[in-house]
Order: structure tokens, then sequence, then C-alpha cells
């Protein structure tokens, strides 16, 4: 088999996507740091809405007792520690975190997000943010937990919303703080190295 041959089975070239602006190709390390982005989305937002139902009197817990609430509606009420529905809500937080990012790491690859800076990528995600809000509460969680809906509605409705702004700010920077992947020689400079 040819050197050429090997080169192309493991850097197959970019496949052209009908309706993508730009057709590239996603490393799965660029999927890694979006997971990552998303997950340090996610804690930044638990934070924030920690605090913010510490400080409305409701408790530092009650965020991750509300996700928890889409397995069990009266864990949505739940006081003090309890064990279950704490993890189960802080695991299915954290595993939604991750999965936006990703997702929001195709979507940055397919509209080249990064060739157009680190401002147009940290307001791009931002941007997701508030689109991954508006997702979930009016049209996700009605369905699967509509005590989150509750949890969230009236005065702490604002901190929901800036929570969504700094997931996706946490997200952007780390995508943009990046560095570019150097070019991948062609087979060519493999075959004939340059004297």
């Amino acid at each position: 088999m040819a050197w050429t041959s090997l080169t192309t089975l493991f850097n197959p070239p970019p496949k052209k996507v009908r309706g993508m602006m730009n057709s590239t190709r996603v490393s799965g390390r660029h999927l890694g740091t979006t997971a990552l982005g998303g997950l340090v989305g996610g804690i930044v937002m638990a934070m924030l809405m920690m605090l913010a139902t510490t400080l409305t009197g409701k408790g530092p817990l009650a965020p991750l007792y509300a996700i928890a609430a889409t397995f069990h509606r009266t864990w949505t009420t739940a006081q003090g520690v309890q064990a279950g529905p704490l993890l189960l809500g802080a695991m299915l937080h954290m595993m939604s975190s991750i999965i936006y990012g990703v997702v929001f790491g195709l979507l940055a690859a397919a509209l080249s997000l990064r060739q157009r800076g680190a401002g147009a990528t940290v307001l791009a995600a931002m941007l997701w943010g508030l689109a991954i809000l508006l997702l979930n509460q009016l049209i996700v969680l009605p369905v699967v937990d509509p005590a989150l809906v509750s949890a969230t509605a009236g005065g702490i409705f604002l901190w929901w919303a800036v929570s969504h702004l700094m997931f996706g700010l946490a997200l952007g920077f780390i995508v943009a703080r990046r560095p570019l992947a150097a070019a991948q020689p062609t087979a060519s400079a493999h075959l004939h190295p340059a004297a």
C-alpha cells in the first residue's frame, strides 16, 4: 500500500456538506475543547444560580433539586442535603452543558467562527446561551420539567438569563483560546521532503 493511501486513510479530505458555509473537518481535539467549554460554562452557570437562590432564600441547592425534578416532581421542594436528587440534578445539568457545548462547537466549525476572531466566537457563544434559554424555557422544559419552569419564573428569571449568558461567555472564551490546528502536511511532502 502506498504512503499516499495511508495518509488519505488517516487524514481524509474534508467532506462537502450541502448547506454549510464552510466544509471543514472537526477534530476530536476541537470536540474535546468544546465539551470542556460546555462543562466549565455549566459550572459557572450552576454557581451563579446557586448564589441567586441563596440570595432569594431558597437555598444554594435549589437549582439542582429543580433539575432533578425532571424525574420526580416532588424533588423540586427538597430541603437540606439529599444525595440522590442532588447528584442526579448535578449530573443532568453537567451532561446537558457538555452536549450544548459540543453542539456549539459543531456550529462554530461549520461557520468558521474562530477565523473571525475571539470576539466573534465569544459573542456567538453568548447568543447560543440565550438560544438555549429560549429553547428550554419555551419548548423543552414545559414538557420534561415544568417544576424548573416554575422555579425560574418571576424575579429569578433575570438571574436565569444572566446565567445562560455566563455559560456562553465561558464556553466562547475556552473555544476561542484554543490554538488553531497547524496545517497538515500533504502526502507529497512526506514522499518528497524539501532539500
